[in-house]
């Protein structure tokens, strides 16, 4: 676990979101995490009134007791790593290294009193069967969900479900025209590993649709949306993603595809491997740490070297954005705040870079991006209001 990892897993252990799960990961890994060579930084404040108040915090929220009050021994408890990461977090995470323009600091106006109704996006799923009935994962406990004489469909985990083949499943005939879809909400996100062990993870607003069980010459999924794929390897079948036009090509690899609807341009950023990309009107082979973009509007790729850090970093819990604009920030803050933007004037056209936890109150990103002057926002209930 990296230690973008671990800070964005304790983050949302502070905020409750915590799975049993992850809780173990969090006790798993604590002694792999190190900061600072355990030197602390006297820039942050007094270490011990600081400790103190975190440790009452987690105190307070669960029925933890810190071993460190026992042994009053820093260096070698989870709890001591996790809070100076959060302490790390709190001086730095949240200032937006890359941000240009004016800081300022004020508040979003009063009709912030409606921000309590809107939280962070969370592991929320519907799974679409072959037989036209939808299943509420998120509500759903971990067990079988479904399944045939060749392949069950499990739920592990808050976040994930699984296909596997039973004895002999791969030669059934039943299981090749069943074609399953996976929709993740708005606010949504969630994780399948599909029948051939190819692991993907469908960030908000996104849907994959795919084979139960992969049969013929290809292993092709349709995907509207985001997500990250980590394909297992057949020579003998290639895998395709198809997305709005364009066909993504690999025989093993892990990549990410970003292509909503309502966006002109699809992204493929490779970090492993190799792909090729195919449509109508053109083609374009990628190596790792390159992306490729189509435009709608020029119908044709460009590929260009890219930060593959940046591209995956909503599957590790982070807003990263890179030289981006307000018109293209804000669509990302709506899929996983589940909130409608509307632009009561033209935003700037300022170029903003930084990075903010996903899981953070979406009124620490409204402030953030206040901070550098390109806008000012107003809340009406679901409405986050852009104005000038």
């Amino acid at each position: 676990m990296s230690k973008q990892d671990f800070i964005s897993l304790y983050e949302k252990f502070l905020s409750g979101k915590c799975s049993d799960e992850e809780k173990k990961l969090l006790e798993t890994y604590y002694a792999e995490i190190k900061l600072m060579d355990n030197q602390w930084e006297n820039s942050l404040g007094d270490e011990d009134e600081i400790r103190k108040a975190i440790v009452s915090r987690v105190q307070a929220a669960t029925d933890y007791q810190d071993p460190l009050i026992r042994t009053n021994h820093w260096r070698y408890s989870w709890l001591g790593y996790a809070a100076s990461i959060l302490l790390v977090v709190t001086a730095g995470l949240f200032s937006w290294h890359y941000f240009a323009g004016r800081q300022r600091s004020e508040q979003i106006a009063a009709a912030n009193k409606h921000l309590n109704d809107i939280h962070p996006g969370s592991n929320q799923a519907y799974l679409k069967l072959a037989n036209g009935a939808s299943i509420m994962l998120h509500s759903l406990k971990n067990g079988e969900i479904s399944g045939s004489t060749a392949v069950k469909i499990r739920k592990v985990s808050d976040s994930t479900i699984t296909y596997s083949y039973n004895q002999h499943g791969h030669n059934s005939p039943t299981v090749t025209t069943d074609s399953n879809t996976l929709v993740i909400p708005k606010g949504g996100i969630f994780q399948t590993i599909l029948s051939d062990g190819t692991k993907v993870w469908l960030n908000s607003a996104s849907s994959l649709k795919y084979p139960v069980a992969f049969a013929g010459k290809e292993r092709r999924v349709v995907l509207s949306g985001e997500a990250y794929f980590e394909v297992a390897k057949n020579k003998s079948m290639p895998f395709k993603v198809s997305v709005n036009g364009v066909d993504v090509q690999v025989l093993g690899t892990h990549f990410n595809v970003l292509g909503y609807g309502d966006e002109t341009e699809i992204k493929t950023t490779l970090l492993e491997g190799s792909v090729r990309l195919q449509s109508a009107k053109g083609r374009a082979l990628l190596l790792p740490g390159e992306q490729g973009v189509f435009s709608q509007q020029r119908a044709d790729f460009t590929v260009n070297k890219v930060n593959t850090e940046d591209a995956v970093s909503w599957k590790e819990g982070f807003f990263v954005f890179d030289n981006e604009s307000i018109q293209s920030i804000m669509p990302k803050i709506a899929r996983w705040y589940n909130v409608e933007v509307v632009y009561q004037d033209k935003p700037g056209q300022s170029k903003l870079g930084g990075t903010i936890s996903r899981y953070k109150d979406i009124n620490t990103v409204l402030k953030a991006l206040e901070s550098t002057g390109a806008a000012h926002f107003k809340i009406q209930g679901r409405r986050v209001i852009v104005m000038a």
